[in-house]
């Protein structure tokens, strides 16, 4: 979820996303020589009865989790949704490559 990313005031369900996202890029890694294929996805602000405020519907994130289960090289990451507007993908870009004297900020 991109709650991982974006530092809501939600402590525990953030470091839950954080440890998620670490745990899946080590198993990516150590899992790869056995052939199995670890894939994360981190979708965005999306609509559902808990949030019924959200950008797009569940049905987005649903397609990238079909293509992730059916594609012989899925990729490592899929980012569906959007944030305010934006792309889920830009907006992670964009928290990774500011300092992090901005991102406190935002």
């Amino acid at each position: 979820s991109i709650a991982g990313v974006l530092g809501l005031d939600h402590c525990y369900y953030e470091t839950s996303k954080f440890a998620l996202e670490g745990m899946s890029d080590n198993m990516r890694r150590s899992l790869r020589k056995e052939g199995v294929r670890v894939v994360l996805v981190k979708p965005g602000n999306i609509s559902t009865d808990m949030n019924p405020a959200g950008e797009v519907s569940p049905e987005v994130v649903a397609m990238d989790i079909e293509h992730a289960i059916s594609s012989s090289k899925p990729k490592a990451r899929y980012y569906p949704g959007k944030v305010k507007g934006y792309s889920t993908k830009f907006v992670c870009m964009l928290y990774e490559m500011l300092p992090t004297s901005i991102v406190d900020k935002l």
